[in-house]
């Protein structure tokens, strides 16, 4: 058997195989058995009659797709050990020739990184600081949490709380459930700002109907612009009033003494946020870093596979965030499904070469997880849960749970050992940028 093989530009291979006489001649004796079994041909018995009588009965054109995929499923296997590919997927028949007779097959390739000189990365470590407005802010936010809230018997004002049940429609659909809710009448800290109007002069068992126009920047981008029928029936009214900002709030909100204590918590905490969150969005960068150093290659097969899981993702996510059926949302967003996934495209295509220069990463890096890794992290989840729950470690060691589980700790061990790299403390490495910044720090 000969095995021509052309690379295509779109990380496939078309193969060209020639099948010798002898398998062909094989083959088409199989075939023939085969369909003689499933077509009727009167005076033979199933699976008995002639070779070029079976041909007649079922045509030239049927008879030669059967041929092509008997010779496929012997051949193929064969072919893509002979020409040394390695196959993301199965191959499409594209053509079968005869004389001689030969299967043009295009494969799709395993997709393929080379990270270049990624050693070589470097960033320069995040340095995170907390200014003194941002913990005023912070003790703001505490004597918001901390007022003392009493029902008034007057119209709200701007800050008071109020009890309502707003019930609202846009096209006759009900965007706002019929249940009871509490306001705080601030635009600033309000999911739909326009709701505070209204609400505003309402007194305890008064009813109103009234419209409002959500924004052009609403979260949910179908309702942009839209108009709201609001029906408001008002239950209670009450004023806020803040505690003052001294060492009585901070007797108040914690263990504390003094207000001075209460602040350098204040900032502590506000360090350690703004530190995971950069340490987050450094993560990403280097991740970035390493992508765009690399070469990346893999066949349309592969993005078409990582988008439909994509659109199935987004589908459940419509329905559980939109409680709308796919279709219905559509038609709201006035988008086919084509166009959801052609929206998803570039996220997917990046998530996917972030994934693939991981994968690669992980092989030159020789990180693997161990299952005692994998018993580590699911004892230390059942510590979240404070109890030795049976039902609960059932979950956790579930074959599927103990899978995400070591991809979870793979990435995270992948990630680490990445940023290593990129802040120069990776093998001795030196990074003097980082060591500057870190000395500073």
């Amino acid at each position: 058997m000969d095995v021509q093989v052309e690379h295509l530009d779109t990380h496939e291979a078309r193969l060209t195989i020639t099948v010798p006489n002898e398998m062909v001649d094989r083959a088409r004796r199989d075939v023939a058995r085969k369909l003689s079994k499933d077509v009727r041909i009167p005076g033979f018995r199933p699976g008995n009659a002639p070779l070029n009588l079976v041909i007649a009965t079922v045509g030239q054109q049927a008879f030669a797709a059967e041929l092509a995929n008997e010779l496929a499923g012997k051949v193929y296997s064969q072919a893509l050990e002979q020409a040394g590919i390695d196959p993301y997927s199965a191959g499409q028949l594209e053509d079968f020739k005869s004389d001689p007779t030969q299967l043009i097959v295009r494969v799709p390739l395993e997709p393929v990184v080379d990270l270049k000189d990624y050693r070589s990365v470097r960033l320069p470590a995040p340095v995170v600081e907390v200014s003194d407005e941002e913990i005023e802010t912070q003790l703001q936010y505490l004597r918001e949490d901390h007022a003392i809230v009493q029902a008034v018997e007057r119209p709200a004002q701007l800050g008071d709380m109020v009890e309502a049940v707003i019930v609202g429609t846009v096209d006759g659909n009900q965007i706002l459930s019929d249940k009871r809710r509490t306001i705080l009448l601030d635009p600033e800290r309000m999911g739909i700002p326009a709701l505070v109007d209204p609400l505003i002069g309402m007194s305890a068992g008064e009813h109103k109907d009234c419209t409002i126009t959500l924004p052009d920047d609403f979260e949910e981008e179908f309702l942009r612009g839209k108009e709201v029928q609001l029906s408001i029936d008002v239950h209670r009214v009450s004023s806020r009033t803040l505690p003052e900002i001294n060492d009585e709030l901070a007797q108040t909100v914690g263990q504390f003494q003094t207000l001075t204590e209460l602040r350098e918590d204040v900032r502590r905490r506000l360090l350690e946020r703004k530190q995971r969150q950069a340490d987050q969005e450094y993560a990403a960068q280097v991740l970035d870093a390493f992508t765009n150093l690399s070469t990346i290659s893999y066949p349309p097969a592969f993005i078409e596979d990582r988008l439909a899981d994509a659109l199935a993702d987004f589908k459940e996510d419509v329905k559980r965030s939109d409680g709308l059926p796919f279709e219905e949302w559509l038609k709201l967003e006035n988008k086919t499904e084509e166009q959801v996934k052609e929206e998803l495209r570039p996220q997917t295509e990046a998530r996917a070469r972030r994934g693939l220069v991981m994968r690669e990463f992980a092989r030159a890096e020789k990180i693997a997880v161990s299952d005692t890794e994998i018993a580590a992290e699911v004892e230390r989840q059942m510590q979240v849960f404070g109890v030795d729950n049976k039902q609960i470690r059932r979950f956790l060691q579930d074959k599927q749970r103990v899978r995400s589980l070591e991809s979870d700790i793979l990435s995270n061990k992948i990630m680490r050992r990445m940023v290593e790299i990129a802040k120069g403390l990776a093998d001795g490495q030196s990074n003097p940028q980082v060591e500057a910044v870190e000395a500073t720090g």
